[in-house]
C-alpha cells in the first residue's frame, strides 16, 4: 500500500477522471526530465510510461528526454536545474 500510494505509475492509472487531484496537478507546473545516456535505461522506460499515463489522464506536464550523452549524475543535474528553473519562476 505504501509503495502504491507513492508511485504515480501505480496509482494514477486507477485515479478517476474527475478526481480533484487532476485539477490540482494542472494548476501546477510539473517537469520530469531524464537523460538517455549511462545509467538511464530504467529511468527512460519508467519516464515514458509515466508520460503516457499523464497524457491519458489529461495531466499537463513537461516531460523531456535529454540526449544520449546525458547520464544520471551531478554535472547533468546542475545543467538541468539551470535550464528549467528560469522557465518556471
Amino acid at each position: 500500500d505504501l509503495v502504491y500510494q507513492n508511485h504515480p505509475c501505480c496509482y494514477l492509472p486507477n485515479m478517476a477522471p474527475d478526481h480533484p487531484y487532476i485539477q490540482m496537478y494542472n494548476q501546477r507546473q510539473i517537469v520530469i526530465c531524464v537523460g538517455q545516456g549511462a545509467w538511464e535505461d530504467q529511468l527512460k522506460e519508467s519516464t515514458a510510461i509515466l508520460k503516457d499515463i499523464l497524457d491519458y489522464k489529461g495531466i499537463h506536464a513537461t516531460v523531456d528526454f535529454w540526449g544520449l550523452d546525458v547520464c544520471h549524475d551531478w554535472p547533468w543535474w546542475y545543467k538541468q536545474v539551470e535550464y528549467y528553473i528560469p522557465r518556471f519562476l
